[in-house]
Formats: structure tokens, sequence, C-alpha cells
């Protein structure tokens, strides 16, 4: 898999690299045997294929990234959605996470400043991609988002958001991140009130004002997403998820994710099975 890293030496998660850093490791999750890549090179890669970007959470090391975009990529691979059935490139952005004991907090302003160098990335691959989807998790839904939101060129077909850790109203009108809307077809909200690390974790670092999580219960408003947001899909999954985590190896996750794939009829409002 191909990844791309914002951090410093490609993997402090507190500081930035002057620029992104591109590597092809053959045999992930194990970090030891890479090539150094160059934009051209990756530009070529995205050559007419379907591409995919995942985006992880705060507060994660290299391995702890490699491992989970290894998950993602065999339950993707489980459900013929890679090759020519699906996704031709799959691409992992990295960012530094602010691993500290401080938790939540002080990563929101790296999430953002992120945002710039995957900015780039997106531009890349709407030059030279066939289509374009982003798969995130948790505070890498910031990520996603702020990029879009401060974007002119590129488009996003599939944007689908993992236990979203930003605030439940962000997406409606007028809201923050609003503006991301209009440079992707659609956006999939994925949440689970079972989700400990967003019911407490995000509201107490979330302070004063104490929101709650979009991927906790979803959309604060539902009627306005339902009147005004017809491009956005919320997706219960409090019968198949039951941990902040637990996304990447759930059988019902991918079989939704077979759908987007597939191009199959979805609606608006729907729940993952148990």
């Amino acid at each position: 898999m191909i990844l791309v890293s914002c951090r410093k030496d490609f993997d402090n998660t507190r500081a930035f690299a002057p620029q992104n850093l591109i590597r092809e490791y053959p045999a992930l999750p194990n970090l030891d045997a890479f090539a150094e890549l160059h934009a051209d090179d990756l530009a070529e890669r995205m050559q007419g294929h379907h591409v995919l970007f995942l985006i992880h959470g705060f507060r994660n090391p290299l391995a702890s990234v490699a491992s989970a975009y290894q998950r993602v990529a065999r339950g993707l691979a489980g459900i013929d959605a890679v090759g020519d059935a699906g996704y031709g490139l799959i691409v992992g952005f990295v960012w530094p996470g602010f691993a500290t004991p401080a938790g939540f907090f002080p990563a929101v302003p790296f999430a953002n400043r992120s945002a710039g160098f995957f900015r780039a990335m997106l531009e890349l691959a709407s030059r030279n991609g066939r289509t374009v989807d982003v798969q995130t998790h948790s505070l890498g839904a910031r990520v996603a988002l702020q990029a879009l939101a401060g974007q002119t060129d590129g488009f996003v077909d599939n944007l689908m958001i993992t236990a979203p850790a930003v605030d439940d109203e962000v997406l409606e009108p007028r809201r923050e991140f609003h503006a991301a809307l209009t440079l992707s077809r659609r956006c999939l909200v994925y949440h689970s009130d079972k989700d400990k690390t967003l019911r407490f974790a995000f509201r107490i670092g979330d302070a004063p004002e104490f929101d709650r999580a979009l991927g906790w219960k979803g959309p604060q408003h539902r009627d306005v997403i339902a009147a005004e947001c017809p491009d956005v899909f919320v997706i219960d999954c409090r019968r198949a998820i039951a941990s902040h985590g637990g996304y990447r190896s759930s059988d019902r996750y991918y079989e939704h994710w077979s759908r987007i794939v597939r191009e199959e009829p979805l609606a608006q409002f729907d729940a993952l099975k148990p």
C-alpha cells in the first residue's frame, strides 16, 4: 500500500514535514521495507483508477496506522472491492495525531492543519484518477471535511466518515463543514451510541460547549438533514458496532460498503443489521 505522510520524518506524531512524504510499503503492516516515491510517481499510479484514500484518527503511531489500514484493505478484498471490481488504488494518509496523554482536544489544530496537506492529494487524485472516494475514522473526518470545505478544485465521489469526531451539526446549512458537501457526491455518516470514546472523551475535549459528536448519535437535527442535505446518508451502526474502532473489523460495515461500490440504491437513513 502507498502511504502519504505529512509527519516530520514520516512518523513524528507531533510535528509536520515541509511537504507530503510518499512511500510504498509492499507488505503492511511490516514497516521495515519501503520505496520512496515522488508525487509524479503517485500521479502515474492513479491514472484511470477508482482511488480510495484512508484517513486515521488521533493519537496513532505509524505501526497502529499501518495495521488499521491493512485491516481495511483485507475487508475490502473480502467484498471484492479491490482491483477491476472496485478500487484500483488505495492510499493511506498519515497525519500527526498528537500522541500524548492530553488526548483529543490538542489534536484538533493538528487535524485542521493536516487538511492542507490532504487537499494537495485530493487535487492530485482528481486530476489523474477516474474517481475518488475517501474513508475516515474519528478525528480523521475533520481532516477530510476541512480539506473539502476549503477546496476549489477536485471532487470526491463518496465521502465515508466512520465514528466522526466532529460536532453533530457541522454538516447542516451555514455550519462549519456544510461547504464540503458541494465537492462530494455523497457523504455517508456512520455512528453508534455504543461508542464510549465519543460519548465521554469527545464532550470533555470539546469544553466549554460540550457538544455531542456526530459519530455518537448521528446528526442532531435529522429533519434538517432530510430536508436540506439530500446527499448526506446516515447509518445507525449500534447493532453492529460496540466500540470506537469496531468498524474496521465489522462484516456488516463492509457489506454496506459493498453497496456503495456497486452503486446500489441507498436509504438516506438506514441501520446496519446485527
